[in-house]
């Protein structure tokens, strides 16, 4: 059952400043909830949205303030459901928590922390979209990576703002930049070396429009546990804050209220500072961390309370699901002993030519660390591949039925078959095995087994110099010679390279054996079973 306090709150207890004061009486909870979820209602604005939302029990037990901010945004988009009620009730809120100022003067932010189907990207779309028809037509969106751009371009489209253009430094419109480019640097000098500063004289002194920290979690490191230092990004997001106190400030984040640790960066909410209980927010982690996660289901509380947070989730209602068992076939079996096998023999060889070139013990912990590593990966891409015929089966069956068939994938290897694709010049005359690739990519770079070309060259060895010239006396290889004893037998360098790459070559020919029984690449083989590119669409989520 699910067991907190949360719902059963006196709400007349909350202080002129919003926060349940005192947090002290978080003891035993008097009720013990089996309803985690209920159902979301929205403003009567807009079209519904597509799917059932829910928000948290604990959420839902509070009412956010009355709305009586006006929108601009055309009833166009609202009537042709550009916007749903559900993303237009969230930018409403933003858009009238934006109106506030905090008792230090800076204006009020907004937290948005629905999840994934709700539509994140178009409800920041729309919050820029409403300023910039109030005459605010500058914007800073940050996000986690530059692919993320053309979602930002396609959400802004989609709602029917297309005059709004996303790109870099320019006189108006949005730009779009990543967390790492905010914490660049120039090498070229000049007045504005950093990044911050570029985008703060952009800005100018009294900007009031919007700046969005898509999935903010990225700045959570602030206030870092420990002896740890605050990262750069998160020191870079909170003087771009105070920096620029009238702008309009969006944290988007579905875990942006989970860990009250990772909020130093969120000034602009106003639960801690000047006019609150808190002042500091060291003082408001000790209030809470004390008393665990009910009193962060408090804090989210007050927040929605106060209209300065949203977050609803798509509902799981209808949804059933099975465990389907996966009998593996008489080859299948054979293959994956014969992999086991071979991965035994290469851990022996490792061992043998880490310790026939007297490896030193920093190269053996790395080596160690790469073996075991791709050990979990290949056996993860054979147990994938396992299930792949039992897919297609379904799948097939399904589809017949009617049914939309969504498959999702651990891992696609895809990185491994653009590399076989690169080394071919463009061209694959077969399917690529991801867990051979792995292996073979073991072997080729971890191998301890030094270029003979390359150590020659320490060594002082002319490989190009015919050997009846000189006698051994004369030999460089003499001077630079180093013996090992091994049992009653003395191995030179040479001998010891030389033996090593034995070793390599004879792995690699034993992996390209086993390859012929190894499985293909499963994101390659689930289309091609499935009817190729024309009949599987691919979305590829990191």
């Amino acid at each position: 059952a699910y067991t907190t306090a949360a719902a059963t709150w006196d709400l007349s207890r909350i202080s002129s400043h919003g926060i349940l004061n005192p947090l002290s009486h978080m003891g035993t909870p008097s009720r013990s909830f089996s309803i985690i979820f209920l159902n979301f209602c929205l403003v009567k604005i807009g079209l519904r949205h597509p799917d059932a939302v829910v928000e948290t029990s604990s959420l839902s037990s509070v009412t956010p303030p009355d709305v009586w901010y006006k929108t601009s945004i055309s009833e166009e988009t609202i009537d042709n459901g550009w916007l749903s009620a559900l993303q237009l009730e969230a930018i409403t809120y933003a858009a009238q928590q934006h109106e506030t100022f905090l008792p230090n003067g800076d204006r009020a932010g907004f937290l948005i922390g629905d999840g994934a189907g709700v539509g994140k990207g178009r409800t920041i779309a729309g919050i820029i979209y409403e300023n910039y028809l109030l005459s605010r037509k500058r914007a800073l969106w940050f996000s986690v990576s530059n692919d993320l751009k053309y979602d930002a371009e396609r959400d802004l489209r989609d709602i029917g703002a297309k005059n709004i253009l996303v790109h870099s430094l320019n006189k108006k419109g949005v730009i779009f930049a990543t967390y790492s480019s905010l914490i660049g640097e120039s090498q070229s000098g000049g007045k504005y070396k950093t990044r911050l500063k570029q985008l703060l004289h952009w800005c100018g002194d009294d900007f009031d429009g919007v700046i969005v920290f898509d999935e903010c979690h990225k700045a959570k490191n602030l206030c870092p546990v420990g002896s740890s230092k605050p990262t750069k990004t998160g020191l870079a997001v909170l003087e771009l804050q105070n920096k620029l106190p009238k702008a309009r400030v969006v944290y988007a984040s579905a875990t942006g209220a989970s860990e009250p640790r990772n909020m130093a960066y969120m000034n602009r909410l106003g639960i801690w500072g000047e006019g609150t209980p808190f002042r500091e927010f060291s003082d408001f982690i000790q209030a809470v961390e004390r008393r665990g996660v009910g009193a962060m289901e408090i804090v989210a509380m007050d927040m929605k309370l106060r209209g300065m947070y949203i977050a609803r989730q798509l509902s799981f209602t209808g949804v059933t699901f099975k465990i389907e068992e996966v009998l593996l076939s008489q080859s299948y079996v054979k293959m994956y002993n014969k992999a086991v096998k071979l991965w035994v023999i290469a851990r022996e060889r490792f061992q043998q030519a880490a310790d026939l070139i007297d490896a030193e013990q920093r190269m053996k912990k790395s080596m160690w660390g790469q073996f075991w590593s791709a050990h979990q990966r290949f056996f993860k891409y054979l147990c994938i591949a396992s299930k792949v015929k039992r897919v297609v089966q379904l799948a097939r069956e399904e589809i017949k039925n009617g049914k939309c068939v969504v498959i999702g994938l651990q891992s696609t290897g895809e990185a491994r078959t653009l590399e076989a694709l690169e080394e071919g010049g463009g061209e694959l005359n077969d399917f690529v095995s991801t867990a051979k690739g792995v292996l073979q990519s073991l072997i080729e770079k971890h191998f301890p087994a030094p270029d003979r070309k390359k150590l020659y060259s320490l060594l002082g060895i002319d490989l190009t110099a015919p050997s009846n010239n000189s006698s051994p006396r004369d030999s460089p290889c003499k001077e630079n010679k180093i013996k090992k004893r091994k049992g009653d037998s003395l191995i030179t360098s040479q001998d010891a390279v030389e033996r090593a790459q034995q070793m390599k070559k004879d792995l690699l020919d034993k992996l390209e054996k086993l390859a012929e029984d190894l499985p293909p690449n499963t994101l390659d083989e689930l289309i091609d079973e499935l009817g190729g590119p024309e009949n599987v669409a691919e979305v590829n989520m990191t």
